[in-house]
């Protein structure tokens, strides 16, 4: 159920610090449960956790965004300097965060900032969109990307059809996620191979594009600008494909504290009692986020048969580039708050300034250049404000609902086998 946060953690600046007995709830209450602490297995070693990271920035984009960034610019000339503004706004939004992780040491990323600037109601709906919006669609994203390019080899000679892609796309989210549940191990074994393959394939493309440039084949850099005119309406779905391609950068942030505890992806939320309680609690046995892993997998599926890769991307672009913008302008607004707020890395105020004006302008562009998706991921977002109404601040539920989302938050408890742990406590 959603609940009050017992303790402040984060606008006091100071840590929380204690134990939590992770055990299942007895229905017959005559018969206690047996006490034994539950934490999350700290195995993201460095160079695990060294692979996430470029796992994340190294990612699907790059396979991805080029055909959105040249559909939408008219240009090869053009699209190499959209590639090039958003390799410099990255670079920003990096530094930005940079300053915010020194300056704000707790895990959480993005919820954390809004939380620290703006207070719980931006936050929640910040996390609300994370949920339902960005983190199912970025998956679906990424799988789609995935399923096209395992079948490509079989469909040389023709299209390949778009439900045998979101077929096998639906295959492929299902197995990651049931080894996700099975073992924190084993998915970061994977995240370790598919790191290297995605490298080994970058450099494929690399190497002979540098080499046929060294032979002297640049017919296609001739009339670069020469095609079709780039369209103001197009702008921002073209910068929607350039940063996606660039993403990734602000997952550092998410593993700030501990390299080895990067689970905090809801566990932050869920103790400020911004999400259901159950969702930050983990399998007894196999230590893994069980309950989180099995929301998101039918929302993810939801977005993969509903969209297309494109549409898929526009509609998270919008939630994730409006909210990282708001944090950017909380970086801001912290300078003036709280100038006393010790600050080991410090970057020049137009620097933020300029990167968020960026985000929100492109954010805002978007609603007219595409209105379906951008409109119903802005929609879903103003849902977080209702929804923050009714979980978090009506206080007068009736009796009997509480002991309903009570009742169905320990039978859930006893059906996955999952239990609170202490290991999120300490930030």
């Amino acid at each position: 159920m959603f609940r009050k946060p017992a303790l402040s953690t984060i606008s006091n600046g100071s840590s929380l610090q204690g134990q939590s007995i992770g055990r299942l709830p007895s229905l017959d209450s005559k018969e206690p449960a047996q006490e034994e602490k539950v934490v999350l297995k700290k195995k993201v070693t460095f160079l695990r956790g060294v692979s996430i990271i470029i796992g994340t920035i190294i990612g699907a984009g790059i396979f991805i965004s080029p055909k959105g960034i040249l559909k939408n610019t008219g240009s090869v000339g053009m699209s190499l300097i959209l590639w090039t503004v958003c390799g410099i706004l990255s670079l920003f939004g990096a530094l930005c965060y940079a300053e915010l992780g020194t300056c704000i040491k707790k895990s959480g990323g993005h919820y954390t900032y809004i939380l620290e600037a703006f207070g719980p109601l931006p936050a929640f709906v910040r996390v609300w969109v994370e949920l339902l919006i960005i983190r199912p669609a970025a998956t679906a994203v990424i799988s789609l990307a995935f399923g096209r390019y395992i079948l490509e080899p079989f469909f040389i000679q023709c299209e390949i059809p778009d439900l045998a892609i979101k077929l096998i796309t639906a295959v492929g989210i299902t197995v990651v996620m049931v080894l996700n549940s099975m073992s924190v191990s084993w998915s970061a074994r994977i995240q370790i191979f598919l790191t290297f393959c995605k490298l080994v394939a970058i450099l494929i493309i690399i190497v002979p594009g540098v080499m046929q440039l060294i032979k002297g084949e640049t017919q296609h850099f001739k009339d670069a600008f020469a095609g079709n005119d780039a369209s103001v309406m197009g702008l921002p779905l073209a910068f929607y494909s350039g940063m996606y391609a660039y993403s990734g950068w602000f997952y550092l942030n998410f593993v700030t504290e501990e390299v080895e505890n990067p689970e905090k992806m809801f566990y932050v939320a869920s103790r400020e009692g911004h999400l259901p309680e159950i969702l930050s609690m983990i399998h007894v046995r196999k230590h893994t986020p069980l309950p989180a892993v099995i929301v998101l997998h039918p929302l993810t599926m939801i977005m993969l048969f509903t969209g297309d890769l494109y549409s898929l991307l526009n509609f998270l672009s919008f939630a994730r580039w409006l909210f990282i913008g708001l944090v950017v302008i909380g970086l801001i607004y912290l300078r003036y708050k709280r100038p006393d707020m010790p600050r080991p890395f410090k970057v020049p105020l137009f620097i933020p300034a300029l990167f968020s004006f960026t985000c929100l302008f492109m954010v805002a562009l978007s609603l007219y250049s595409d209105p379906v998706n951008t409109g119903i991921g802005f929609a879903i977002t103003l849902t977080g404000v209702p929804a923050y109404y009714l979980f978090i601040i009506w206080d007068k539920k009736p009796r009997w609902f509480r002991r309903l989302l009570d009742r169905v938050t320990e039978t859930l408890q006893i059906i996955l086998e999952v239990v609170p742990t202490d290991d999120g406590l300490k930030s």
